[in-house]
């Protein structure tokens, strides 16, 4: 009998809904692809500057001299170590070391950089994915231009790698995108699900859209939008999803669809890392979402918004105890042609 895959409920996941009741199966024979060196661990030295990306082993930017992302270690020097950095204070998520790149400027001829990766073997055309990665701005300095969210980030596929001229933006259709303009001071955990399309090798993230939304978030003059990133992976999961509950019964569940974002998992442990159930949906949008338990219990409810969420607590502010609870949200305005959207989180601790 084939193994059974509990899917990971600490990480927030894009377009799965109803998986921490489910099972994957999958072949246990099967070399596992993943994300080669997606932590930054694996380097040919240790950065003493900015602009030394080309030192983290398995990892590129698609360009010349131009375009160079940055790379972090806490055992690097000057400009290149954790956590004071030259434009914010950062921690590692994971691990030692992380990267850094440039996704936008605010000129009339504006700057990106971006972070290209691989697999470790070529994706299998027909098979579903999970990818994951890390993002945040840090806490950046009040002396330098950095402070821009944008939105249009997003993360595009290949088969060859991508060549860059210049700093010019990259021409290509990512298979996730953040439509929200992402700005967070702490590390936001990102999960996307897709079915690869072809025998993918390489992973680009950066700013593909060319009209993005600008977020400004401090004070002073900012002109830059720079994120950085950690964590990076990916793992099959299975074409067909098994759940205990009938997914066509009723209004329709949560379907994946670009700009909407619910994670599925969130952990309220007070290690500020998932502490709080938030939602991303393009801007403008509001709505009434609720919470209950699996007893029809409502245990939350609130107006929508992108910054405040579901903390793990009751109405009384007593903390929820860990488990599956059902959530409805209805949309002022319908999104994608639909008002009313549902689904599960995970509580976890």
């Amino acid at each position: 009998m084939l193994p059974c895959l509990s899917l990971r409920t600490s990480r927030a996941l894009l377009g799965a809904t109803f998986v921490a009741w489910g099972c994957f199966w999958g072949d246990s024979a099967r070399a596992q692809v993943d994300v080669v060196n997606g932590g930054f661990e694996s380097h040919s030295m240790l950065p003493n500057a900015s602009g030394q990306f080309h030192l983290v082993d398995g990892w590129t930017h698609g360009g010349g001299a131009e375009g160079m992302p940055d790379y972090y270690h806490q055992l690097g020097t000057s400009g290149g170590d954790l956590p004071q950095t030259p434009l914010a204070k950062v921690s590692a998520l994971k691990g030692r070391a992380i990267a850094g790149f440039v996704a936008y400027t605010d000129d009339q001829n504006p700057r990106h950089e971006y972070v290209v990766g691989r697999f470790s073997e070529p994706l299998e055309v027909g098979q579903r994915y999970e990818m994951h990665f890390a993002i945040t701005s840090g806490r950046v300095h009040d002396w330098v231009n950095a402070g821009l969210g944008v939105s249009q980030l997003g993360v595009a596929l290949s088969i060859d790698q991508p060549t860059q001229q210049g700093h010019e933006r990259l021409d290509l259709e990512p298979q996730f995108e953040i439509h929200e303009a992402l700005y967070d001071r702490e590390w936001r955990e990102i999960s996307f699900v897709f079915t690869a399309t072809e025998a993918f090798e390489h992973l680009t993230l950066g700013l593909f859209g060319d009209m993005p939304n600008v977020r400004r978030e401090e004070s002073g003059t900012r002109t830059m939008a720079y994120y950085f990133v950690d964590d990076f992976g990916i793992e099959e999961v299975s074409n067909v999803l098994m759940s205990e509950e009938d997914l066509d019964r009723g209004e329709r569940g949560f379907e994946p669809v670009p700009g909407m974002f619910a994670p599925n998992a969130f952990s309220p442990n007070g290690d500020d890392l998932n502490d709080t159930w938030v939602w991303s949906m393009p801007e403008g949008q509001t709505g009434q979402l609720s919470v209950v338990n699996r007893w029809g219990l409502e245990v939350w409810q609130g107006q929508f918004s992108s910054k405040l969420g579901w903390d793990g607590t009751d109405a009384a502010g007593d903390p929820m105890d860990p488990g599956m609870y059902a959530w409805r949200m209805v949309l002022d305005e319908a999104f994608e042609g639909q008002s009313v959207w549902k689904g599960w989180v995970t509580l976890v601790k």
